[in-house]
Protein backbone atom coordinates (compact mmCIF):
# COMPACT_ATOMS: atom_id res chain seq x y z
CA UNK A 1 0.00 0.00 0.00
CA UNK A 2 2.81 2.39 0.76
CA UNK A 3 4.52 1.40 -2.82
CA UNK A 4 1.47 2.39 -4.56
CA UNK A 5 0.82 5.49 -2.46
CA UNK A 6 4.42 6.77 -3.49
CA UNK A 7 3.43 5.92 -6.79
CA UNK A 8 0.30 8.00 -6.91
CA UNK A 9 2.04 11.21 -5.64
CA UNK A 10 4.94 10.64 -8.31
CA UNK A 11 2.56 10.86 -10.31
CA UNK A 12 0.65 13.86 -9.32
CA UNK A 13 3.67 15.57 -8.76
CA UNK A 14 4.35 14.90 -12.75
CA UNK A 15 0.92 16.22 -13.79
CA UNK A 16 1.49 18.97 -11.35
CA UNK A 17 4.74 20.34 -13.40
CA UNK A 18 3.40 19.29 -16.23
CA UNK A 19 0.36 21.63 -16.25
CA UNK A 20 2.62 24.53 -14.80
CA UNK A 21 4.29 24.28 -17.78
CA UNK A 22 1.51 24.49 -20.60
CA UNK A 23 -1.06 26.51 -18.56
CA UNK A 24 -3.50 24.04 -17.32
CA UNK A 25 -7.08 25.27 -16.48
CA UNK A 26 -7.35 25.15 -12.82
CA UNK A 27 -11.31 26.03 -12.64
CA UNK A 28 -14.15 25.06 -14.78
CA UNK A 29 -13.74 25.66 -18.75
CA UNK A 30 -13.85 29.46 -19.28
CA UNK A 31 -16.88 30.08 -22.36
CA UNK A 32 -15.58 32.32 -25.47
CA UNK A 33 -17.86 34.54 -26.98
CA UNK A 34 -19.74 32.35 -29.61
CA UNK A 35 -18.12 33.21 -33.45
CA UNK A 36 -15.75 35.32 -32.27
CA UNK A 37 -12.44 35.14 -34.55
CA UNK A 38 -9.04 35.92 -34.08
CA UNK A 39 -6.83 38.96 -36.28
CA UNK A 40 -6.41 40.89 -32.29
CA UNK A 41 -9.88 41.89 -31.92
CA UNK A 42 -11.19 39.05 -30.86
CA UNK A 43 -10.03 35.75 -30.22
CA UNK A 44 -10.10 32.12 -32.00
CA UNK A 45 -10.62 29.42 -29.83
CA UNK A 46 -7.57 26.88 -30.13
CA UNK A 47 -6.27 23.11 -28.88
CA UNK A 48 -5.85 24.95 -25.61
CA UNK A 49 -7.63 28.35 -24.92
CA UNK A 50 -7.57 31.40 -25.78
CA UNK A 51 -4.26 31.94 -28.24
CA UNK A 52 -1.41 34.28 -27.40
CA UNK A 53 -0.73 36.10 -24.52
CA UNK A 54 -4.38 35.49 -22.73
CA UNK A 55 -3.97 31.82 -21.05
CA UNK A 56 -5.55 28.92 -22.24
CA UNK A 57 -8.47 27.54 -20.76
CA UNK A 58 -10.35 24.02 -21.18
CA UNK A 59 -13.45 23.71 -22.48
CA UNK A 60 -16.14 21.34 -23.67
CA UNK A 61 -15.92 22.08 -27.33
CA UNK A 62 -18.84 23.66 -27.59
CA UNK A 63 -19.13 26.47 -30.38
CA UNK A 64 -17.19 29.31 -29.22
CA UNK A 65 -15.61 27.40 -26.37
CA UNK A 66 -11.90 26.65 -26.05
CA UNK A 67 -11.44 22.95 -27.03
CA UNK A 68 -9.92 20.19 -24.79
CA UNK A 69 -6.94 21.16 -22.44
CA UNK A 70 -3.53 22.36 -24.73
CA UNK A 71 -0.75 24.65 -25.25
CA UNK A 72 -1.57 28.35 -25.93
CA UNK A 73 0.16 29.55 -29.29
CA UNK A 74 1.33 32.55 -31.06
CA UNK A 75 0.35 36.36 -30.61
CA UNK A 76 -3.00 37.53 -29.69
CA UNK A 77 -6.05 36.34 -31.87
CA UNK A 78 -3.86 33.69 -33.66
CA UNK A 79 -6.10 30.26 -33.12
CA UNK A 80 -3.90 27.58 -31.17
CA UNK A 81 -2.94 24.61 -32.54
CA UNK A 82 -5.91 22.77 -33.85
CA UNK A 83 -8.33 25.07 -32.88
CA UNK A 84 -10.73 27.09 -34.61
CA UNK A 85 -13.38 29.59 -34.29
CA UNK A 86 -16.85 28.77 -32.91
CA UNK A 87 -19.78 29.01 -34.76
CA UNK A 88 -22.61 31.18 -34.22
CA UNK A 89 -21.13 34.70 -35.13
CA UNK A 90 -22.05 37.36 -37.91
CA UNK A 91 -20.41 39.98 -39.27
CA UNK A 92 -22.68 42.62 -37.48
CA UNK A 93 -21.42 41.24 -33.74
CA UNK A 94 -17.96 41.50 -34.95
CA UNK A 95 -17.89 45.02 -36.10
CA UNK A 96 -15.92 47.59 -33.69
CA UNK A 97 -17.71 51.24 -35.36
CA UNK A 98 -14.93 53.77 -36.21
CA UNK A 99 -17.22 57.12 -34.75
CA UNK A 100 -17.16 60.60 -36.62
CA UNK A 101 -15.95 63.59 -34.70
CA UNK A 102 -20.18 64.48 -34.89
CA UNK A 103 -20.23 61.85 -31.97
CA UNK A 104 -18.99 63.83 -29.71
CA UNK A 105 -21.58 66.36 -29.91
CA UNK A 106 -24.57 64.20 -28.45
CA UNK A 107 -26.56 66.93 -30.26
CA UNK A 108 -29.64 64.07 -30.43
CA UNK A 109 -32.02 63.19 -33.63
CA UNK A 110 -32.47 66.37 -35.62
CA UNK A 111 -36.43 67.01 -35.78
CA UNK A 112 -38.43 65.18 -38.05
CA UNK A 113 -35.04 62.96 -39.08
CA UNK A 114 -34.47 65.06 -41.57
CA UNK A 115 -31.97 67.88 -42.69
CA UNK A 116 -32.41 69.86 -45.85
CA UNK A 117 -29.75 72.25 -47.63
CA UNK A 118 -32.01 73.65 -49.97
CA UNK A 119 -30.30 72.79 -53.69
CA UNK A 120 -27.49 70.53 -51.97
CA UNK A 121 -28.30 67.50 -50.08
CA UNK A 122 -30.82 65.76 -47.84
CA UNK A 123 -29.59 63.53 -44.54
CA UNK A 124 -32.48 61.20 -43.54
CA UNK A 125 -32.15 59.91 -39.75
CA UNK A 126 -33.90 56.45 -38.72
CA UNK A 127 -35.35 56.76 -35.35
CA UNK A 128 -32.96 55.23 -33.62
CA UNK A 129 -30.41 57.71 -34.55
CA UNK A 130 -29.73 59.32 -30.71
CA UNK A 131 -26.14 61.31 -31.78
CA UNK A 132 -24.29 58.60 -30.13
CA UNK A 133 -24.01 55.35 -32.00
CA UNK A 134 -22.56 55.95 -34.91
CA UNK A 135 -24.56 54.53 -37.58
CA UNK A 136 -23.27 53.25 -41.53
CA UNK A 137 -24.25 56.12 -44.28
CA UNK A 138 -25.72 55.30 -47.75
CA UNK A 139 -24.45 57.80 -49.87
CA UNK A 140 -27.20 58.07 -52.56
CA UNK A 141 -26.88 59.96 -56.08
CA UNK A 142 -30.04 60.04 -58.27
CA UNK A 143 -30.28 60.08 -61.95
CA UNK A 144 -30.71 62.61 -65.06
CA UNK A 145 -34.05 64.80 -64.37
CA UNK A 146 -35.07 67.34 -62.64
CA UNK A 147 -37.88 65.25 -60.79
CA UNK A 148 -35.19 62.61 -59.43
CA UNK A 149 -33.67 65.67 -57.29
CA UNK A 150 -37.42 66.14 -55.31
CA UNK A 151 -38.98 69.07 -53.94
CA UNK A 152 -38.46 66.64 -50.38
CA UNK A 153 -35.91 64.17 -49.55
CA UNK A 154 -38.97 61.74 -50.01
CA UNK A 155 -39.54 62.82 -53.62
CA UNK A 156 -36.16 62.21 -54.32
CA UNK A 157 -34.90 59.28 -56.54
CA UNK A 158 -32.92 57.65 -53.14
CA UNK A 159 -35.08 58.79 -50.63
CA UNK A 160 -37.94 57.02 -52.37
CA UNK A 161 -36.86 53.87 -53.23
CA UNK A 162 -35.09 53.44 -50.08
CA UNK A 163 -38.31 54.39 -47.61
CA UNK A 164 -39.82 51.20 -45.93
CA UNK A 165 -36.31 49.32 -46.52
CA UNK A 166 -34.09 48.65 -44.07
CA UNK A 167 -32.05 51.79 -45.03
CA UNK A 168 -34.64 53.66 -43.24
CA UNK A 169 -34.56 51.97 -39.84
CA UNK A 170 -30.58 51.36 -40.26
CA UNK A 171 -28.56 53.78 -42.43
CA UNK A 172 -27.76 57.52 -42.15
CA UNK A 173 -28.57 58.56 -45.57
CA UNK A 174 -27.53 61.29 -47.36
CA UNK A 175 -29.53 62.24 -50.49
CA UNK A 176 -26.94 64.78 -52.72
CA UNK A 177 -28.18 67.19 -55.66
CA UNK A 178 -26.66 67.92 -58.33
CA UNK A 179 -25.40 71.26 -59.55
CA UNK A 180 -27.77 70.89 -62.95
CA UNK A 181 -31.08 71.73 -62.32
CA UNK A 182 -32.00 69.56 -65.17
CA UNK A 183 -30.86 66.50 -62.72
CA UNK A 184 -27.30 64.95 -64.24
CA UNK A 185 -23.94 65.19 -63.02
CA UNK A 186 -21.00 66.69 -63.78
CA UNK A 187 -17.69 65.43 -62.30
CA UNK A 188 -16.04 68.83 -62.50
CA UNK A 189 -18.66 70.96 -61.33
CA UNK A 190 -20.16 68.68 -58.26
CA UNK A 191 -17.48 66.60 -56.88
CA UNK A 192 -16.07 69.54 -54.57
CA UNK A 193 -20.23 70.09 -53.16
CA UNK A 194 -20.21 65.99 -52.47
CA UNK A 195 -17.06 66.17 -50.83
CA UNK A 196 -18.06 69.09 -48.54
CA UNK A 197 -21.14 67.31 -48.10
CA UNK A 198 -19.43 64.13 -46.87
CA UNK A 199 -16.76 66.43 -44.48
CA UNK A 200 -20.25 68.17 -42.99
CA UNK A 201 -21.77 64.76 -42.69
CA UNK A 202 -18.78 63.45 -40.47
CA UNK A 203 -18.20 66.87 -38.66
CA UNK A 204 -22.06 67.19 -37.41
CA UNK A 205 -23.80 63.68 -36.81
CA UNK A 206 -22.61 60.59 -35.43
CA UNK A 207 -21.88 58.07 -38.27
CA UNK A 208 -19.69 55.29 -38.32
CA UNK A 209 -16.88 56.28 -40.82
CA UNK A 210 -15.74 52.42 -41.30
CA UNK A 211 -19.04 51.66 -42.84
CA UNK A 212 -19.88 54.44 -45.79
CA UNK A 213 -21.60 52.84 -48.93
CA UNK A 214 -22.45 54.52 -52.14
CA UNK A 215 -25.06 53.72 -54.63
CA UNK A 216 -26.65 55.50 -58.02
CA UNK A 217 -28.82 55.26 -60.45
CA UNK A 218 -27.66 56.14 -64.35
CA UNK A 219 -25.82 59.60 -64.37
CA UNK A 220 -25.59 58.95 -60.72
CA UNK A 221 -24.10 55.58 -60.95
CA UNK A 222 -21.49 56.64 -63.79
CA UNK A 223 -20.82 59.69 -60.86
CA UNK A 224 -19.91 56.68 -58.63
CA UNK A 225 -17.56 55.10 -60.70
CA UNK A 226 -15.86 58.17 -61.64
CA UNK A 227 -15.71 58.58 -58.02
CA UNK A 228 -13.59 55.41 -58.25
CA UNK A 229 -10.96 56.73 -60.64
CA UNK A 230 -9.62 59.58 -58.97
CA UNK A 231 -7.80 58.21 -56.20
CA UNK A 232 -8.11 61.30 -54.15
CA UNK A 233 -11.45 61.98 -53.97
CA UNK A 234 -11.97 57.76 -53.51
CA UNK A 235 -9.64 58.05 -50.32
CA UNK A 236 -11.09 61.39 -48.89
CA UNK A 237 -14.73 59.74 -49.26
CA UNK A 238 -13.10 56.42 -47.90
CA UNK A 239 -16.14 53.93 -49.51
CA UNK A 240 -16.82 50.62 -47.78
CA UNK A 241 -18.43 49.26 -50.94
CA UNK A 242 -20.82 50.50 -53.65
CA UNK A 243 -23.56 49.40 -55.63
CA UNK A 244 -23.82 51.38 -59.35
CA UNK A 245 -27.36 50.70 -61.41
CA UNK A 246 -26.16 51.50 -64.65
CA UNK A 247 -23.35 53.03 -65.09
CA UNK A 248 -20.71 53.43 -67.67
CA UNK A 249 -16.92 53.24 -68.23
CA UNK A 250 -14.64 55.43 -67.38
CA UNK A 251 -11.49 54.14 -67.24
CA UNK A 252 -9.08 52.53 -64.86
CA UNK A 253 -10.55 52.30 -60.70
CA UNK A 254 -7.38 53.12 -58.65
CA UNK A 255 -8.08 50.69 -56.04
CA UNK A 256 -10.00 47.32 -54.96
CA UNK A 257 -13.21 47.96 -53.64
CA UNK A 258 -16.45 45.88 -52.99
CA UNK A 259 -19.27 45.99 -55.61
CA UNK A 260 -22.36 45.06 -56.73
CA UNK A 261 -22.87 46.42 -60.13
CA UNK A 262 -26.28 46.38 -61.35
CA UNK A 263 -27.40 46.70 -65.39
CA UNK A 264 -30.43 45.26 -67.27
CA UNK A 265 -28.77 42.53 -69.70
CA UNK A 266 -29.73 45.04 -72.39
CA UNK A 267 -30.17 47.86 -71.36
CA UNK A 268 -31.61 50.23 -74.19
CA UNK A 269 -30.45 53.65 -72.16
CA UNK A 270 -26.86 52.29 -72.72
CA UNK A 271 -26.80 51.05 -76.36
CA UNK A 272 -27.96 47.47 -75.22
CA UNK A 273 -25.80 47.01 -73.31
CA UNK A 274 -25.09 45.13 -69.88
CA UNK A 275 -22.35 46.98 -68.67
CA UNK A 276 -19.79 43.85 -69.08
CA UNK A 277 -17.21 47.21 -70.00
CA UNK A 278 -17.66 48.51 -66.62
CA UNK A 279 -17.95 45.35 -64.85
CA UNK A 280 -14.12 44.27 -66.38
CA UNK A 281 -12.64 47.88 -65.28
CA UNK A 282 -13.90 46.69 -61.00
CA UNK A 283 -12.74 43.03 -61.49
CA UNK A 284 -9.84 44.49 -63.01
CA UNK A 285 -8.77 46.45 -60.09
CA UNK A 286 -10.17 43.44 -57.53
CA UNK A 287 -7.66 40.94 -58.72
CA UNK A 288 -10.57 38.79 -60.19
CA UNK A 289 -10.22 35.96 -61.78
CA UNK A 290 -12.73 34.58 -64.83
CA UNK A 291 -14.39 31.86 -63.22
CA UNK A 292 -18.15 32.63 -61.67
CA UNK A 293 -21.10 31.32 -59.62
CA UNK A 294 -24.24 31.99 -58.94
CA UNK A 295 -24.79 34.74 -56.45
CA UNK A 296 -27.77 32.91 -54.83
CA UNK A 297 -28.62 35.57 -52.04
CA UNK A 298 -30.23 37.86 -54.90
CA UNK A 299 -33.86 35.93 -55.49
CA UNK A 300 -35.96 36.97 -58.31
CA UNK A 301 -38.75 39.46 -57.82
CA UNK A 302 -42.29 41.18 -59.85
CA UNK A 303 -41.15 44.39 -61.57
CA UNK A 304 -42.64 47.41 -61.19
CA UNK A 305 -42.79 47.81 -64.71
CA UNK A 306 -45.78 45.05 -66.31
CA UNK A 307 -45.49 42.57 -63.58
CA UNK A 308 -43.22 39.75 -64.98
CA UNK A 309 -41.20 37.96 -62.75
CA UNK A 310 -37.63 39.23 -62.81
CA UNK A 311 -34.47 37.31 -62.62
CA UNK A 312 -31.94 39.24 -61.10
CA UNK A 313 -29.25 37.16 -62.97
CA UNK A 314 -26.54 37.91 -60.20
CA UNK A 315 -23.06 35.90 -59.96
CA UNK A 316 -19.93 36.40 -57.89
CA UNK A 317 -16.15 36.27 -58.95
CA UNK A 318 -13.57 33.84 -58.39
CA UNK A 319 -10.62 34.89 -56.79
CA UNK A 320 -10.80 38.41 -55.94
CA UNK A 321 -9.37 39.90 -53.29
CA UNK A 322 -12.70 41.95 -52.30
CA UNK A 323 -16.21 40.47 -52.94
CA UNK A 324 -17.41 41.29 -56.43
CA UNK A 325 -20.99 40.68 -57.51
CA UNK A 326 -22.92 41.29 -61.36
CA UNK A 327 -25.89 41.42 -61.47
CA UNK A 328 -27.14 41.24 -65.46
CA UNK A 329 -30.91 41.80 -65.08
CA UNK A 330 -33.77 41.00 -67.22
CA UNK A 331 -36.53 43.26 -65.40
CA UNK A 332 -38.04 45.77 -68.15
CA UNK A 333 -39.24 48.44 -65.66
CA UNK A 334 -38.29 52.42 -66.92
CA UNK A 335 -40.42 52.45 -70.08
CA UNK A 336 -39.34 48.98 -70.87
CA UNK A 337 -35.72 49.80 -71.26
CA UNK A 338 -34.27 47.84 -68.55
CA UNK A 339 -32.47 50.64 -67.55
CA UNK A 340 -34.39 51.27 -64.13
CA UNK A 341 -33.36 50.52 -60.93
CA UNK A 342 -34.66 46.46 -60.64
CA UNK A 343 -36.92 45.60 -58.21
CA UNK A 344 -34.62 43.50 -55.93
CA UNK A 345 -31.86 46.35 -56.24
CA UNK A 346 -32.49 47.88 -52.35
CA UNK A 347 -32.87 44.63 -50.39
CA UNK A 348 -29.87 43.36 -52.26
CA UNK A 349 -27.76 46.30 -51.99
CA UNK A 350 -28.79 45.96 -48.15
CA UNK A 351 -27.71 42.81 -47.68
CA UNK A 352 -24.48 43.21 -49.94
CA UNK A 353 -23.91 46.27 -47.28
CA UNK A 354 -24.58 43.71 -44.22
CA UNK A 355 -22.42 41.25 -45.45
CA UNK A 356 -18.83 42.84 -45.57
Amino acid sequence: MARAGAGADARILVLFVACWAIGCSTGPADVQPAGLAGSGEFYAAGSGGIAGSTAGTSGSGAAGMAGSAGTSAGTVGASGSGGASGSGGSASSARIPVPSAGCSKAAGRPTGGVVTVTNNHYYLFPSSYDGTKPLPVLLGFHGCGSGNRGTSSDDTEWGSYTKGSAFETDYVRAIALSTDAGGCWNYGTDISKVTQMYDDLLASYCVDTSRIFATGHSSGAQFVVQILTHASDAQHLALKAVAPVAASDYGVITSPIPVMYIQGMMDTERGRGDGHETVARFTAANGCGTSTMAYSPVVGCTSQGGGTTVNPGCKSYDGCTVPTIWCSHDDPFYGNTMHGIPCFAVAAMHDFFESL
